[in-house]
């Protein structure tokens, strides 16, 4: 059975999925790889967040700390955190 973390970098990647148009972005990027080194602009960042927040009902704070944004993993293990 999934955990909890894995289940919410799984929806961060249909996310992904929507956003990029299907799975050429999604498919080459790893759970803990740099989002921005792979390739993604701010304004599709932004997005994401954006539809993170709708996706997990929640808003980031404004004094997020960046590293939270870097990866799927860091995103996730962000949004994990939230619900404990």
């Amino acid at each position: 059975m999934p955990d909890a973390a894995s289940e919410v970098r799984q929806s961060i990647r249909e996310l992904l999925r929507e956003q990029q148009g299907g799975d050429r972005f999604v498919s080459t990027v790893s759970d803990t790889e740099s989002l921005r080194q792979a390739g993604m602009s701010s304004n599709a960042l932004v997005a994401l967040l954006v539809a993170m927040e709708d996706a997990f009902d929640f808003e980031w704070d404004d004094d997020v700390h960046p590293e939270v944004l870097r990866s799927i993993e860091s995103l996730a293990d962000h949004v994990v955190a939230l619900r404990g």
